[in-house]
């Protein structure tokens, strides 16, 4: 078997070939830095990494994967080979060839496109059922701010609208995220749990909710995810847990003193009624237009009668999948790896399956859920006289 020796810190490469014509490798390469932004840091240790290389076979295919993945990543109105052609100034025909795998590509263009768009060389290596790899967003009160993981939310929604068939599925443990934007003191109340209690952001240690401590800047990348979303077609799963999870944000916050006037927690209850309206009509409308004339994406909503365990997400653009997994929270993984999101699509096709749909028809389940749910908002209100 060939072997290449990549060497960070003498940045140097040394290949062995093996003289057996059946074990004949190719040479497709690449520096394999852990460093995505380029920054090698020295160390007392060489960071040595030991690459087996695929036979002439199976190249093509791993080529083709490294290269889907950065057409997953372009909106659909960019030609690939004309975009391909100007990052690695080369002409159209050569990046057709390279595109069709005629041609390989260097260990400089791979490194080129990798940190351009921030993909894991270690996936061509990680091309079996049993092992699949996975973008992390984790969000901090440094480096991935806040901030930064609504901008790539944005980011994410724009590249799905960017296709002209697409649909967005979510499995939601908790109200999606999207729709908590167009409500002020609600969406504020949201931002500033997640930034004081889970991320713990410095500043906010000895604060009590205000409004005023989110920025406007995160006001305003929320209204353009709601801009987006509401485009967007999609399909949610439910259950009757899944409002409970802000309920039980509030009533922590109202027990616990940590709203500095108590009139918030009545506003924000009315906002959050007042969300869940807006959501039943799109579920009797089939689409998600609060205004007549209004051109929203069409909405399909599921009622699961099992606990829905997480919150996943899952894109479909076209021939292209993303399957989104959350943890700790609202941090993401995120993989377009074929077995995983085949995978994914057959879990939520079967729990939509044995879910019940509550948009467009069945008015009297429909009526049933949004009652129920509209009933919890009640009791959180008479929490506050207690």
């Amino acid at each position: 078997m060939n072997v290449i020796r990549l060497c960070a810190d003498r940045k140097r490469m040394i290949c062995k070939k093996s003289n057996s014509r059946s074990q004949q490798e190719i040479g497709f390469a690449f520096f394999a830095n852990p460093y995505p932004n380029g920054d090698i840091r020295e160390s007392k240790t060489t960071i040595s990494i030991l690459i087996s290389l695929r036979t002439l076979s199976e190249t093509p295919n791993i080529q083709a994967s490294f290269l889907g993945q950065i057409r997953l990543k372009l909106p659909a109105n960019i030609a690939f080979a004309e975009e391909l052609a100007d990052l690695l100034n080369i002409s159209r025909d050569s990046a057709y060839r390279r595109i069709r795998g005629e041609t390989l590509l260097s260990i400089e263009e791979v490194t080129l496109l990798s940190n351009k768009f921030g993909i894991s060389l270690d996936a061509l290596l990680a091309q079996t059922s049993e092992t699949v790899m996975f973008h992390v967003r984790q969000v901090s009160t440094t480096g991935f701010t806040f901030e930064k993981y609504l901008e790539s939310i944005k980011g994410n929604l724009e590249m799905i609208n960017s296709f002209p068939d697409k649909e967005l599925v979510y499995c939601a443990k908790d109200i999606p995220i999207f729709y908590y934007f167009p409500y002020p003191e609600l969406a504020a109340f949201k931002m500033f749990f997640w930034m004081k209690t889970v991320l713990r952001y410095p500043e906010l240690e000895n604060k009590k909710f205000s409004s005023s401590y989110v920025s406007g800047v995160l006001k305003g990348i929320g209204d353009k995810i709601w801009s987006l979303y509401s485009r967007i077609p999609s399909t949610e799963i439910w259950s009757d847990e899944t409002i409970i999870v802000v309920i039980k944000q509030l009533q922590f916050y109202l027990e616990c003193g940590l709203f500095e006037d108590n009139k918030s927690y009545k506003v924000i209850l009315g906002q959050l009624n007042d969300m869940i309206g807006n959501i039943r009509h799109f579920a009797e409308t089939g689409t998600k237009s609060t205004k007549p004339g209004e051109q929203g994406g069409a909405f399909s909503l599921y009622k699961n009668e099992i606990l829905i365990a997480d919150n996943s997400i899952f894109f479909k653009m076209s021939d292209k999948r993303v399957a989104f997994l959350t943890y700790n929270t609202f941090n993401i993984l995120s993989t377009s790896n074929p077995s995983f999101c085949r995978s994914t699509e057959d879990h939520l096709a079967n729990l939509i399956n044995k879910s019940s749909l509550i948009s467009s028809s069945a008015e009297k389940e429909r009526s049933k859920f949004f009652n129920r749910m509209e009933k919890e908002i009640k009791l959180a209100e008479e929490h506050l006289e207690e």
